[in-house]
């Protein structure tokens, strides 16, 4: 895998798996889970971010958004869109960071998606078993 699109791809058809009750989900979860927990896993987003009233944006190379990779880390986070860790909010189409500081936004960032390799990271064992 190397990158969040073939991650995107993945994810759609995990999750088009699960609803039909194929097998075959666990795999391409692996995969994905896999790929997320991997220090080497980059999130795509755009160079310089935007400040408004106290947040700071971050959105994706391309203005790609990825709804069916961030459904599936809710469902099995069991959490809601946006997934929030710390002071972040990941979303299909920014991550917003709850601070208007340009370098605390960014080490806030980093923080957050080594915490959410974590979380995800924790969940593939008991996604694996389901």
């Amino acid at each position: 895998m190397t990158s969040f699109d073939e991650i995107e791809n993945i994810a759609k058809r995990c999750l088009q798996s699960k609803q039909n009750k194929q097998t075959e989900w666990k795999i391409f979860a692996r995969e994905i889970i896999d790929y997320i927990s991997s220090t080497n896993s980059e999130f795509p987003v755009q160079k310089g971010s935007m400040i408004s009233n106290g947040t700071t944006s971050y959105l994706y190379r391309k203005g790609t958004t990825y709804p069916n990779l961030f459904e599936f880390i809710s469902e099995i986070l069991h959490s809601e869109i946006p997934i929030t860790v710390n002071n972040v909010r990941f979303g299909p189409g920014e991550i917003i960071v709850s601070t208007g500081n340009q370098d605390e936004a960014n080490k806030q960032l980093a923080l957050s998606i080594e915490e959410l390799r974590k979380l995800v990271h924790a969940k593939r064992a008991e996604v694996l078993r389901a």
